[in-house]
C-alpha cells in the first residue's frame, strides 16, 4: 500500500541530491527518449525520485515513488513498467503491465519498445532477446542515458557490459550527468570477475560520489564478503541512518551482530 509518511520522509531527505539528477535528466530534452512523462508535474517529479533510487538499487523507497506518481496520474506509463519490473510474478504485476501496455499507446517507438520487453520470450538465449531491443532503442536514441545502461547490461559478456558501462560513465562524467549508479555496478562487475582492488576503488568513489543508502549497504557488503564483520557493521549502520525502514538493512545489521557474538 502506498506510505504517505515514508514518501514525505524521503523526499525531505534528498533535496539536494533530487534537484541535482532532475535538472540533468534527459527527459526535457527533444530527441526519442523514452516519453516518461505527462502533463501532471507532480508524477513527473515523482517518477524520477523513484528512477534516482531505483538506479541506486534502493527498491523500497522507488516503489513507494512510483506507487505515489500513479496516484497522482493514473495514467503513467513509465510507472507501471517500473512497478511491474520490480513486482514479483503474480496478480498485481500482471495489473502493472496491462496498464503499461495501455498507456504506452500513442507515445513514440522509444516508449513501445520499452513496453516490448515483457513479451519477450523466456528461456535461454533471454539476455540476447533483450539485448536486441535496447540496441534497437539505442539506436532510435543513443544520448538516452538509461537506455544506454540496459543496453550496456545486456551485452552479451562481463567483460563487453563493462566496457559500454565505461564509455557511458565518461560519457555522463563529461556532460555534469549523474552517474554513480555505474559506479556501484562497476564495483560489482570487477569484485565478481576477482579484481578486488579495482571494486573497492569503485565503491569508494561511490560512497565519495552518493553518501547515501545504497553506497553505504554496498560498502557494507564488501567488508562483509571480505569477512571484516565489524567494519562492514559500520557501513551497514550507516546505511540505516539514511533510510532507516530498509528491511535488507535491518536484517543485516541483526545477522552481522549474531557473528560477532559468536
Amino acid at each position: 500500500m502506498y506510505n504517505n509518511k515514508l514518501v514525505k520522509k524521503i523526499m525531505m531527505s534528498f533535496v539536494f541530491v533530487f534537484s541535482f539528477f532532475i535538472t540533468s535528466c534527459e527527459q526535457a530534452e527533444e530527441g526519442s527518449y523514452i516519453q516518461w512523462g505527462s502533463d501532471n508535474e507532480t508524477a513527473n517529479d515523482l517518477v524520477l525520485r523513484g528512477m534516482f533510487h531505483y538506479y541506486n538499487i534502493e527498491l523500497e523507497m522507488a516503489l513507494s515513488y512510483f506507487k505515489a506518481a500513479v496516484k497522482h496520474d493514473s495514467t503513467s506509463f513509465g510507472s507501471y513498467v517500473m512497478l511491474a519490473w520490480m513486482t514479483p510474478a503474480g496478480e498485481i504485476r500482471d495489473q502493472y503491465v496491462e496498464k503499461a501496455k495501455k498507456y504506452v499507446k500513442g507515445k513514440n517507438e522509444t516508449s513501445n519498445l520499452f513496453v516490448s520487453l515483457f513479451d519477450v520470450a523466456q528461456g535461454d538465449g533471454l539476455r540476447e532477446r533483450r539485448h536486441a531491443v535496447w540496441s534497437k532503442m539505442h539506436e532510435l536514441e543513443p544520448r538516452g542515458r538509461f537506455i544506454h545502461y540496459y543496453y550496456a547490461l545486456t551485452k552479451p559478456t562481463l567483460d563487453e557490459r563493462m566496457a559500454e558501462l565505461k564509455v557511458l560513465m565518461e560519457k555522463s562524467k563529461s556532460e555534469d550527468r549523474w552517474y554513480a549508479h555505474i559506479l556501484n555496478r562497476l564495483a560489482y562487475m570487477h569484485y565478481s570477475n576477482g579484481e578486488k582492488v579495482k571494486a573497492k576503488e569503485y565503491f569508494d568513489e561511490y560512497l565519495k560520489v552518493y553518501p547515501g543508502n545504497n553506497s553505504n549497504d554496498s560498502m557494507g557488503e564488501y567488508y562483509y564478503n571480505e569477512k571484516d564483520y565489524e567494519t562492514a557493521l559500520k557501513y551497514y549502520k550507516k546505511s540505516l541512518e539514511h533510510f532507516s525502514q530498509s528491511r535488507s538493512g535491518i536484517d543485516k545489521v541483526n545477522e552481522i551482530n549474531a557473528l560477532l557474538k559468536k
